[in-house]
């Protein structure tokens, strides 16, 4: 069989012009009409199959473009004795089909390569669309929540009737703390969102983290601290007590034959009332941390506010230089009343801070964008390193006079307004800032 197309073409040519000649001569010269008709059914079907044979080509192509499409990349194509440029087009379909089967390999390795690394991580991840339809659920976050993977956020209701709800509504780049009853234990877990289109299509990324023991761990740290404040304060008072009372026994004892002890009785007896009302007032600076009101949330101006808390100290601050860098007009919604007892602490410790130091100096900053930020500074001495972690801790000072609850008590103030308020201390300046 001859596969050359062109000669396969012009074999089917002279074909189909014999049978025509043949039809010619047994119309007009022989004159024999049922050889005639033989001919031409028979240049019918050579016609057919001309065109047959010429559509191969065609038929060819579609086959290779509905391979394509359909991700199939199986099909091959003889590559030779089809003629020179018939062996070249064969030859590039087979070549694109083995392209397109390279690039489909490593995507799904580049798949199963990611599809591992997130069931790797310990991070719980769920990823769901515009229809809630849920794409991802890693092993992480299957593990945290005792659920195998479900197909609908609305499934996740059967775990935590508000975790859906909770899931809709989180903003992108926002982090949130979800408390959730899970088979008898509570689950703290911290959620942070994203989104993002692929192809135009709509996704929601959310990470999951059970950060349980971390609070734990900072919760005891943090009454671990406060005990060993706690006691100290304590102990500083109860042993005295305890020495002193000794004391005024044996004085008790002898003073029938000694009236003068009386005098010395009677000194004792006040020392002791004097410490006892100390630990009184110790316990009532304690309760003032637990019995801060609940904010009432208004629209405050911070010029106005700043300036009327340093107004309080116009006499503290006549040797110190002031600068109070506020736009006029920033506003922030806050209980202007807590505010108001915050900067009082803050300004108060600043005054004390720039005490006997050359050319005083306190500046108090705001300023706003998506968060409104308020600073205080001074070029006080600063705090040593080793006491800059402790100083929002209750009770402790670095005052020979101090209570230890300012800054405890700013930052609860603070917190309970979901703000946060911050340290940082070198020779020559001290900064606490603010964010709301």
């Amino acid at each position: 069989m001859v596969k050359n197309f062109r000669l396969n073409i012009a074999i089917r040519l002279l074909i189909m012009m014999l049978i025509m000649a043949l039809f010619l001569y047994y119309v007009f010269v022989e004159i024999h009409y049922l050889r005639a008709v033989y001919l031409v059914v028979f240049f019918i079907i050579s016609i057919v199959e001309f065109f047959r044979y010429i559509d191969r080509t065609n038929r060819d192509f579609t086959s290779f473009l509905l391979a394509l499409l359909q991700n199939d990349f199986t099909t091959k194509f003889s590559e030779s004795g089809k003629g020179k440029s018939f062996n070249q087009l064969y030859t590039a379909f087979n070549k694109i089909t083995h392209k397109f089967e390279q690039i489909s390999s490593a995507k799904e390795i580049q798949h199963l390569y990611l599809e591992a690394l997130v069931d790797h991580v310990r991070v719980g991840i769920l990823s769901f669309d515009r229809k809630e339809r849920i794409h991802l659920m890693n092993q992480a976050l299957q593990r945290l929540l005792g659920r195998k993977q479900v197909a609908f956020l609305n499934n996740l209701s059967s775990i935590d009737p508000q975790l859906p709800e909770f899931l809709r509504d989180i903003k992108p780049k926002e982090n949130k703390l979800l408390k959730i009853q899970l088979g008898g234990d509570l689950l703290h877990l911290s959620i942070h969102a994203t989104e993002f289109k692929l192809d135009n299509e709509y996704y929601k990324l959310i990470s999951f983290q059970n950060i349980k023991n971390e609070l734990d761990s900072t919760e005891m740290e943090a009454w671990q601290k406060l005990i060993r404040v706690l006691t100290h304060e304590i102990m500083n008072s109860v042993t005295p007590i305890t020495s002193l009372s000794e004391t005024l026994k044996q004085i008790a004892a002898n003073a029938k034959s000694n009236p003068a002890d009386i005098d010395k009785l009677a000194q004792g007896l006040e020392a002791i009332h004097h410490r006892s009302a100390g630990l009184e007032n110790f316990t009532e600076a304690y309760k003032k941390l637990t019995k801060i009101p609940a904010p009432n949330f208004q629209k405050v101006e911070v010029k106005p506010l700043v300036e009327r808390v340093l107004l309080l100290f116009q006499k503290e601050l006549t040797h110190i230089k002031q600068e109070v860098d506020v736009d006029m007009g920033l506003t922030m919604l806050a209980d202007p009343s807590l505010i108001e007892q915050v900067l009082i602490n803050l300004i108060k410790n600043a005054i004390d801070a720039v005490h006997g130091v050359e050319n005083p100096q306190i500046i108090i900053r705001a300023t706003s964008g998506e968060q409104t930020t308020l600073i205080v500074e001074d070029n006080g001495s600063g705090i040593d390193v080793d006491k800059a972690d402790k100083i929002f801790i209750p009770f402790f000072t670095t005052k020979d006079n101090g209570s230890g609850i300012g800054l405890a008590l700013c930052r609860q103030i603070i917190r309970m307004h979901n703000g946060t308020i911050s340290f940082s201390s070198a020779p020559g300046t001290t900064v606490l800032k603010i964010i709301f």
